[in-house]
């Protein structure tokens, strides 16, 4: 979906204030019932939900035509809502996800792209201790020595976390530096599992021996991401800065996967890792697991490494490479779909954080007479790619934000930290009020105001692109190539070539 600036506007003064209003009038806390909001949803999807008189009859009369109009033009399969919304165990998660999004447009209305209420989720770098030397790190982890959040700290911030606009947040993801090298990870962890819905953890991978598997099994992680940046221990260790860690990391792997967690392999691919792709690929697949690709941002020790960034060229290589698999896999469900009505195979395994992946995967299946589109690490599934074309693009200051070990709030973690980034902190600041009114968070989530630049004559940048809100460029891309500048182009785009041989050529 494409909205330029006049129909932003027009949404604005013609169709928000209406929405807004109906929103209001099922968005209420029943002493009875409790959030209509949420109940109503259930008794649109068929779900047996008992609710007072006032409450059913606000929910038959108002909320349900709302939602049957609103599936219908976000085309959005209600055999699929149901499926994840009540029967799929995460169907928590999808709950306060549409709470969100439904106090979103109450709030601040539609727009595109679309603003919550609240994070969908948030990213957690839980401590700044680490057992590796990672040149690319963004949190520039490992010295351990930088004040942290005390234990009943961090529980303070999951209770905060739980309450988020009044519905909580849908998940969380500890991170780091590497989270288990705190001892009391896993008290945090299990506290964090009682009261939000979706939690994960991005691991370097060494620490995962079998005991920390079924531990992390035990206390209710859904998801564990172990950073593999290579497919043989030369180069992985090299970049990891540790003798070891590649075969440390593999088993973290299969340890997780023997405990039947959720798993995926994530890589930051850069100038010497490149040539690896495909056998790193191929890696996840041969353990069964999902494959994340990670941009290579300039923040963090990675700004002194700044020539391991990829060009826009070999960019876009990767991405194609990644698209590529997850086409093949629609289309081999998509055939099994047709011949049987249903389909096991997993289509979500092979994502990339890089915003342009929603522009390349829609241009790989139109180049094979299909419609279909990834939005970055959050649609792959049937039934919810039109949503993520609403939802669209770089999730920055957006659809999350992140938390750094001394409670401080960030837009992103490859935002760096400072004064001009750190927007507040969670045990001295209101979130919602940050959430709602923090000018750098405006500035992230309007489209409209991306710039471009002319080059040899001709326009290039973010702000002219007809992909803008299914993409946006990779904000903290450009914060980091353009002093700061969070409306410049991502210059690591194909579509920005001019402007990367400009810039990092003039510059070598």
């Amino acid at each position: 979906m494409q909205m330029d600036s006049v129909e932003n506007a027009l949404l604005s003064v013609a169709v928000n204030p209406l929405l807004k209003g109906l929103i209001s009038r099922f968005d209420v806390e029943c002493p009875k019932d409790g959030s209509l909001l949420l109940n109503s949803l259930k008794d649109f999807l068929g779900e047996p939900i008992s609710l007072c008189p006032t409450c059913q009859h606000i929910s038959r009369n108002i909320a349900k035509p709302f939602y049957e109009v609103g599936s219908r033009l976000l085309k959005a399969d209600k055999d699929f809502m149901r499926n994840q919304f009540v029967k799929d165990k995460y169907g928590g998660a999808w709950f306060k996800g549409f709470g969100l999004m439904m106090k979103g447009i109450e709030k601040y209305g539609i727009r595109i792209p679309f603003v919550p209420a609240g994070p969908f989720e948030v990213v957690w770098n839980f401590t700044y201790k680490c057992n590796l030397k990672c040149k690319h790190c963004y949190e520039d982890a490992g010295s351990g020595k930088l004040p942290e959040l005390s234990t009943d700290e961090a529980k303070q911030v999951v209770d905060i976390l739980s309450k988020i606009a009044g519905v909580g947040l849908p998940a969380l993801s500890f991170s780091g530096g590497e989270p288990l090298a705190r001892k009391d990870f896993f008290e945090v962890a299990a506290y964090a599992k009682k009261h939000i819905p979706y939690v994960s953890i991005a691991s370097n991978g060494t620490l995962l021996t079998k005991d920390n598997a079924k531990r992390v099994k035990d206390v209710g992680v859904d998801y564990v991401e172990i950073s593999i940046d290579g497919a043989s221990s030369a180069v992985h260790d090299e970049f990891r800065g540790i003798p070891g860690a590649f075969e440390k990391a593999v088993k973290g792997v299969k340890n997780c996967v023997e405990e039947g967690i959720d798993t995926c392999i994530a890589t930051v691919l850069h100038k010497d890792n490149f040539a690896e792709t495909e056998k790193i690929l191929q890696l996840a697949k041969d353990l069964g697991v999902r494959f994340m690709h990670f941009n290579y941002i300039p923040t963090g020790r990675a700004k002194i490494h700044v020539e391991l960034d990829l060009t826009p060229d070999e960019r876009l290589y990767v991405l194609q490479a990644i698209g590529k698999e997850i086409i093949s896999l629609y289309l081999q469900a998509k055939e099994e779909e047709l011949k049987t009505g249903k389909s096991s195979i997993k289509v979500d395994r092979f994502f990339s954080t890089c915003p342009q992946y929603a522009s390349v995967t829609k241009e790989l299946s139109q180049q094979i007479g299909q419609k279909f589109m990834v939005e970055a690490h959050y649609a792959a599934k049937k039934g919810v790619e039109n949503v993520a074309n609403f939802l669209g693009g770089c999730g920055a200051g957006r659809l999350y934000c992140a938390i750094e070990p001394n409670g401080d709030i960030k837009p992103c973690v490859f935002f760096p930290t400072n004064d001009n980034t750190v927007l507040g902190n969670m045990l001295k600041d209101s979130f919602e009020r940050l959430w709602d009114n923090d000018p750098l968070l405006w500035q992230l989530r309007v489209r409209e105001n991306l710039e471009t630049y002319i080059v040899n004559g001709k326009e290039v940048g973010c702000g002219n692109c007809p992909d803008k809100y299914i993409c946006g460029g990779c904000r903290a891309r450009a914060y980091g190539y353009f002093n700061g500048n969070v409306k410049a182009p991502d210059i690591g785009c194909i579509q920005n070539k001019p402007l990367w041989e400009r810039i990092v050529l003039k510059e070598t």
